[in-house]
């Protein structure tokens, strides 16, 4: 009996559900295949999970599940197979980890020598004086984002398969002192049941060793544990670094936000939710977004917004973003969304369904020949043109007829502001905007 069989007999032996026994052995042969080419550990268990990934998130933290029972049974039989395993497996948490911190790091914008804050959150500090320390504390925060690339799980990172949501741990914890605590003469005085109990707090594993690690960088825990009423946490290198903390925590207005409608900005301490609003000539939101755009994506969205704003849409701070893009509405009805992918080029999504009668489209499928290639395949090509399908959108280009699907269409890659225009008016015809 080979180790599979084996390995399936003694899930069935530990009463495991036959529809599990059944996915472990279709990741047995996926595993067993990828290690036969004999790759390195990390390679090995890569290649494996790219396999499992197409299936989705659900599936792929099943097979994770896998690799840490398979690891534990072939310790007896096949030691080195379950050696390879976890050191593949570590290999990659510890990779994920680096990469999602280095994300986190470099989304700190500094703040600009010449920012105006609002008074409410200067205190005693002048205008220059509080964006100096403000900007000390965005040093502070990137220079422990340095040391944990180096050594994630020393500070605790997941040495686990993980959402992205857990690896913001830094930030987590420091919103979380500052929302549960009070400052006072530079320190923060935090309510321990609160602190232990919110959220953003308990969905982290290792919480002591993100506290060990702020304090090898300066900060101060004095009575740090459960069973305190409160406890304090200063920085007796520059007590004001505490002030700049409680102000942003303050300005981004933990009550009405859930923490994972932050986004990069709100992580990143924009200054952009501390700035002067008498100085800001757009939402803060739009601003802190736009920070992080793309010089083509800015001035896109600068004419979307006056275009939007020409019809009575604008951006509600509750949603500020859809999709990854700017969000304007007007009560239910949505403007054009316009965002931009990672190497930084400008894309959009509009549904066209009944645009296709104005000769103005034939300017955009000539510019767009891709965008409007029919793509009818999402039902796996089992339904007929004569069943009806609401997502299905028919159209004619040069004579010939198209069927395209609504969750693939229409997709419009590399875009200038000229595009946009173009595609903006087609897109207030087909919602008759007016």
């Amino acid at each position: 009996m080979n180790i599979k069989h084996q390995f399936m007999q003694y899930l069935a032996e530990n009463r495991k559900k036959q529809s599990y026994i059944d996915e472990c052995a279709d990741f047995a042969d996926h595993l067993n295949a990828v290690f036969d080419a004999k790759p390195t550990a990390a390679e090995g268990i890569t290649a494996f999970i790219n396999r499992i990934r197409p299936r989705g998130l659900v599936v792929v933290k099943t097979a994770y599940l896998f690799l840490d029972e398979y690891a534990r049974f072939a310790e007896v039989g096949q030691p080195l197979l379950a050696e390879s395993i976890r050191l593949g497996c570590r290999q990659i948490f510890e990779q994920t980890a680096k990469d999602e911190v280095r994300r986190r790091k470099q989304s700190i914008l500094p703040i600009p020598m010449d920012a105006r804050i609002d008074p409410q959150y200067l205190g005693e500090l002048t205008n220059e004086q509080f964006v100096a320390v403000f900007g000390d504390f965005q040093q502070l925060v990137i220079a422990c984002y340095d040391d944990i690339e180096t050594a994630p799980f020393v500070w605790g990172y997941p040495d686990f398969y993980s959402t992205g949501g857990y690896y913001n741990r830094v930030n987590d914890i420091l919103f979380a002192l500052a929302f549960c605590g009070k400052y006072r003469n530079g320190a923060l005085i935090v309510n321990a049941v609160k602190f232990f109990g919110y959220t953003g707090v308990k969905r982290h594993k290792k919480l002591e060793l993100v506290v060990s690690g702020l304090e090898r960088f300066g900060f101060v825990f004095e009575s740090f544990n459960k069973k305190s009423s409160e406890f304090s946490v200063s920085y007796p290198k520059n007590p004001y670094i505490i002030s700049a903390l409680y102000a942003y925590a303050s300005a981004i207005d933990e009550k009405e936000k859930q923490d994972w409608k932050y986004g990069v900005a709100v992580n990143g301490f924009s200054y952009r939710y501390i700035e002067d609003a008498s100085t800001q000539t757009h939402e803060r939101v739009f601003l802190a977004r736009m920070d992080y755009a793309s010089e083509a994506l800015r001035n896109i969205q600068i004419w979307l917004h006056a275009e939007a704003a020409k019809y009575g849409y604008t951006i509600d701070p509750e949603e500020p973003e859809e999709k990854g893009c700017m969000l304007y509405k007007k009560g239910s009805k949505r403007w054009l969304l316009v965002g931009q992918r990672s190497d930084g080029s400008v894309f959009s999504k509009a549904i066209f369904r009944e645009a296709h009668i104005h000769t103005t489209m034939a300017a955009l499928y000539s510019k767009f020949p891709d965008t409007f290639k029919s793509n009818c395949t999402l039902c796996g090509g089992n339904k007929s043109p004569d069943v009806k399908c609401s997502m299905r959108i028919e159209f004619i280009v040069d004579d010939k007829a198209r069927r395209c699907c609504a969750y693939l269409s229409f997709v419009f890659n590399n875009l200038m502001l000229d595009d946009v225009k173009m595609i903006m008016e087609l897109f207030k015809l087909e919602n008759k905007i007016r």
